[in-house]
């Protein structure tokens, strides 16, 4: 046999906590031969009375008590539902996953985070970070990916994307390598770089995509001598002086790191992908992170050299 109608049973605690067809008529806006009309069809699907009458009012019966505890249930459920869309509008709260590469999540979304916990403390952000690659094998899970370039997957439809910011990608070296003895802004050329071991980042990493391709076209072939898949790990290798490597002009150095100018510059431009339309809070973590950016905070940092 089909389910009741809901509405059916929601009447039903009307009439039942009232005692009157009329009195639930007025208070649901119905007519009252509406009302009957809904309690016949109930009453009919259950194959029992529900009440009995008396006077001008009505008694439940037994089995029409045991109804309605059952039936304010659904009652409590709905209202339960009618909050959750008040707080979820109001971004009382909610959840909000971001998935990014290393760049955007170490030099972007930190920061961004810990302002828009700030400004909306009930949403719970998780944020799942890989490469740029991996970042956007995992937007139709998430609500927002952060990625070097926006080339939108083909194989997720709808998606949207904008550049965010651009930024140089810089060299890397340990303070005491001889290219860190020249002067902070005195580039490096990448024909400087040839026999030079470099420190990469792992295949799908948008800093790597950018770096070997101007390696091709200035007419060189990178050496993938070292290899590794967190940009933490580069910077620890060069540290202990296995080589030279690239990361982005926010990136902050330590005393014994500096970073040097690329000639030809490598530029890359940090983005954002999704699938419209936005959730609620991802619409509002764009509008904090892009307020940080007109405000500055993403202005890139003085590299310390020796």
């Amino acid at each position: 046999m089909a389910r009741p109608d809901p509405q059916l049973l929601l009447t039903w605690t009307v009439v039942a906590r009232m005692g009157s067809i009329n009195g639930a008529a007025d208070t649901l806006g119905l007519t009252q031969p509406a009302v009957s009309n809904q309690l016949r069809r109930l009453q009919e699907w259950l194959g029992e009375p529900l009440y009995r009458r008396h006077g001008r009012g009505v008694t439940p019966t037994a089995l029409g008590k045991r109804l309605l505890r059952i039936a304010s249930q659904i009652e409590g459920a709905l209202s339960d539902a009618e909050a959750l869309r008040t707080d979820v509008q109001g971004l009382m709260q909610g959840s909000l996953l971001l998935v990014a590469s290393q760049t955007n999540a170490e030099f972007l979304l930190l920061r961004a985070m810990a302002v828009f916990q700030k400004c909306y403390p009930m949403i719970t952000v998780r944020l799942q970070s890989g490469n740029s690659e991996e970042a956007r094998r995992r937007i139709d899970v998430a609500d927002l990916a952060f990625v070097e370039d926006a080339v939108l997957p083909e194989s997720v439809p709808g998606l949207k994307g904008k550049t965010l910011i651009e930024t140089d990608i810089r060299i890397l070296l340990n303070a005491d390598h001889p290219l860190a003895q020249r002067p902070e802004d005195e580039p490096v050329a990448l024909s400087e770089l040839a026999g030079v071991s470099v420190v990469w980042r792992e295949p799908g990493s948008g800093t790597r995509d950018r770096v070997e391709a101007a390696f091709r076209q200035a007419g060189m072939e990178p050496e993938i001598r070292y290899e590794f898949s967190a940009g933490a790990a580069v910077r620890e290798a060069v540290r202990c002086g296995l080589g030279v490597g690239f990361v982005s002009a926010l990136s902050a150095m330590p005393p014994d790191l500096c970073t040097r100018p690329v000639v030809p510059r490598i530029v890359q431009s940090l983005s954002v992908i999704y699938q419209g339309p936005l959730s609620r809070p991802g619409e509002a973590f764009l509008v904090v992170l892009e307020d940080m950016m007109r405000a500055g905070v993403y202005a890139a940092p003085r590299s310390v050299g020796p």
